[in-house]
């Protein structure tokens, strides 16, 4: 059965004021969220200089901190939904079941696969894709590999 839960996750920047001053959230939604310490406020930015962003710069850090969370304890075949308020993108993140992927050695074996899409504030997809993660077992933390 497939299960869809929308996580909301805020951040705020002037520059979201294409859609609106909340990228399109309800404000009591919006005031709440925006008090949260989100990190670095970056995403969105054009690093190879090609004058446009695509689905793989429109990520930042919290977007990352989002993707640990699903790999971390995401129900399999679920869909994840966030919105960064810095940059007013949607992501949309899928994650299938925990396997052992013996051919990564004993430092990456528990992992999962994913797809994601990004859409940016003006609702124009960017694009999609598919990756995997493992956790490493020396820092317990999760990486796209």
């Amino acid at each position: 059965m497939h299960k869809r839960l929308n996580v909301i996750l805020a951040l705020n920047l002037s520059g979201c004021a294409i859609i609106n001053a909340n990228c399109g959230l309800p404000t009591d939604l919006y005031s709440k969220v925006k008090q949260y310490n989100r990190g670095p406020i970056n995403g969105a930015i054009d690093d190879n200089n090609d004058g446009k962003i695509d689905q793989y710069e429109a990520f930042g850090h919290w977007d990352f901190e989002q993707l640990s969370r699903v790999f971390q304890s995401g129900e399999p075949n679920q869909e994840y939904i966030w919105t960064n308020i810095d940059t007013c993108y949607v992501f949309n993140v899928n994650v299938e079941d925990y396997f052992e992927d013996y051919k990564r050695g004993i430092l990456y074996q528990t992992c999962r696969k994913f797809t994601y899409s990004v859409t940016n504030p003006t609702g124009q997809k960017l694009g999609s894709g598919a990756g995997q993660a493992c956790r490493n077992f020396a820092t317990q933390k999760w990486e796209i590999l």
